[in-house]
């Protein structure tokens, strides 16, 4: 049940960053968020869905505008709307519905952030197999997901190769029989559309195996640096990297990327070009779903290494991985 009400977390917390953001729908999931969130650690979610749960319930409430909006923000609205001749009256109850919320913006961050940091600090207290063994379920379970994200994301290989191919041999049969352009096949797949298609699913697996890759160790690193720091270094370097740069970009790219795949949805957005593909917010929305996993993947390294730093040596092995235990020859631990 704990498992459940975790995974209702997160669904809430994809509604709050889909819905118009002036609806009443952002304070009915805000609400959904923290009971189910409480009644999950109450119940004892699975230490993967927790974390993620915390993870994601947080950073949705960080991306509502209703709560997020500052003064700067709201000053920016009302000129918008003096500058509007039709459709004033919606856009000025728009500005009443965020001007209450202005002062009060900053302190319901702070209280959420705070509501979320000390649910999973009671969830590290109380964890039967002790905090440090509930940690690394907690990653291994994350990496988990991103790993079968990763592998499922992989087969787009296969229909992407089949197009690009189909697209080569309709350009050279197009040399022989040039009224192939009249007939309705080439309408519907023409040339421009395959190759959309093709970039598209070139994107979508890269996306979503970006987290994949993380959870194992496969991404660039400046080795000859990296190489000659002792283990223990390298995890407080994956830790602070993980914490203070990889989440918050992935915050970053997740809050823009969802906005700017939203007007894409709401203005009908497609192809530049006339005979390309439609709904392109398929693809923008793809952005902040691919860095979700890669965020999750972050966590799931910082967890490793807090287990790595402070847990006990028994577990050191099980969590070494971003310590560069797994070079032939590394500098001796401190």
């Amino acid at each position: 049940m704990g498992t459940l009400l975790s995974i209702l977390t997160i669904a809430a917390s994809a509604v709050i960053v889909v819905v118009d953001p002036t609806s009443m729908w952002v304070f009915y999931a805000l609400g959904v968020i923290l009971v189910s969130h409480l009644l999950a650690w109450l119940m004892r979610a699975a230490p993967g869905w927790f974390m993620a749960a915390t993870l994601l319930g947080w950073s949705s409430v960080m991306i509502a505008t209703p709560l997020a909006l500052t003064q700067t923000q709201l000053n920016g609205l009302a000129r918008l709307v003096r500058r509007q001749r039709e459709g004033w009256e919606a856009a000025q109850a728009t500005l009443d519905f965020f001007e209450p919320l202005v002062p009060y913006a900053t302190p319901l961050l702070l209280a959420v952030t705070l509501y979320f940091v000390v649910m999973a600090v009671l969830a590290l207290r109380g964890a039967r197999e002790g905090a440090s063994a509930y940690m690394l379920q907690a990653s291994d379970h994350l990496a988990h997901a991103c790993t079968v994200v990763g592998k499922a994301a992989a087969f787009l290989f296969v229909p992407m190769m089949l197009i690009i191919l189909y697209d080569v041999f309709q350009r050279k049969y197009l040399g022989y029989n040039p009224d192939f352009t009249t007939t309705d096949w080439y309408k519907m797949f023409t040339s421009t559309r395959l190759q959309e298609m093709e970039w598209h699913l070139h994107s979508v697996l890269f996306l979503l195996a970006l987290g994949y890759g993380y959870v194992k160790d496969s991404h660039v690193r400046i080795e000859l640096v990296r190489d000659t720091l002792r283990p223990r270094t390298r995890a407080w370097v994956e830790l602070f990297g993980a914490l203070l740069f990889l989440v918050p970009y992935c915050y970053v790219v997740i809050e823009y990327g969802t906005e700017n795949a939203l007007r894409a949805f709401n203005i009908g957005e497609g192809s530049d070009a006339l005979t390309g593909l439609p709904h392109r917010f398929i693809i923008k929305g793809m952005l902040p779903v691919g860095f979700v996993f890669v965020a999750l993947a972050g966590l799931s390294a910082a967890l490793k290494c807090l287990v790595y730093l402070f847990g006990p040596s028994s577990l050191r092995a099980a969590s070494g991985q971003y310590a560069g235990d797994h070079p032939p020859t590394q500098p001796a631990d401190a």
